[in-house]
């Protein structure tokens, strides 16, 4: 499904996920549709982070018709951590330190090699989701009070970029006919013997306060459930940061 994808490939651009949100606008993609970059001036992670965006690192978009209904959005999360959980490990001689954490983002030995942001385009004519995906491949981003980590010096090789799009393009689109087919209880065990820190104790904001808790479940809807002061709470994406 997704092997045969178009690919528009820009040097510099402001932000891949951007890019796919005027094209979708302008009525110029109906298809899965790949926006890559070489560099971007204005990359975004999650809850409008700055994505440092380097040269010789992955910085790419998909752009999805949404053919499948959309209570299933969440699920998008899962299946791309999953993907991007799969084709790093096929490149590394050793996966045991490869985590993801809730919701998709891909650390290793608890440092980050990869995020993601999904944003959706939905309207009366058509709904897409965009998947905006970022692997620190030959570089990564010195961040105070995070680690970071790039998948060269994991793998010891240097990896080119469209190495590894055609097997994330494979992979991803193995998973999505699992979501299409209603499998979400493998996908949600699949994911939870590769959870960072599942069932172990964590450190997480929500409103503004730091609380700590064990991750103890994702929900049938892909929502983490964490025990913390004696009882069970369960959030979406949307809700949380991880403080690690």
């Amino acid at each position: 499904m997704l092997s045969k994808s178009a690919i528009i490939h820009y040097d510099v651009i402001d932000s891949t996920n951007l890019e796919s949100k005027r094209l979708i606008d302008k009525k110029k993609i109906f298809s899965p549709t790949w926006i890559i970059a070489n560099k971007q001036t204005a990359g975004r992670g999650r809850g409008n982070k700055k994505w440092v965006s380097q040269e010789g690192n992955l910085l790419a978009s998909l752009v999805l018709p949404i053919n499948f209904s959309l209570d299933r959005l969440p699920f998008l999360s899962c299946i791309v951590g999953l993907s991007l959980y799969q084709c790093i490990s096929k490149v590394i001689t050793d996966d045991k330190l490869l985590k993801i954490k809730w919701p998709n983002d891909i650390l290793y030995d608890d440092a980050k090699l990869a995020g993601v942001l999904i944003e959706n385009s939905l309207s009366q004519s058509k709904n897409f989701s965009i998947i905006g995906i970022g692997i620190n491949v030959a570089h990564h981003p010195v961040i105070d009070g995070k680690k970071t980590i790039c998948l060269n010096t994991i793998a010891q090789k240097s990896m080119k970029i469209m190495d590894l799009m055609k097997p994330l393009s494979i992979i991803l689109s193995e998973y999505l006919e699992k979501l299409i087919n209603k499998s979400e209880a493998l996908l949600i065990d699949e994911y939870k013997s590769k959870c960072w820190n599942y069932n172990k104790t964590i450190k997480f904001m929500t409103s503004d306060k730091v609380l700590e808790g064990i991750l103890i479940d994702i929900s049938k809807d892909f929502e983490i459930i964490i025990s913390a002061n004696n009882k069970n709470i369960k959030l979406n994406a949307g809700e949380l940061s991880f403080d690690y």
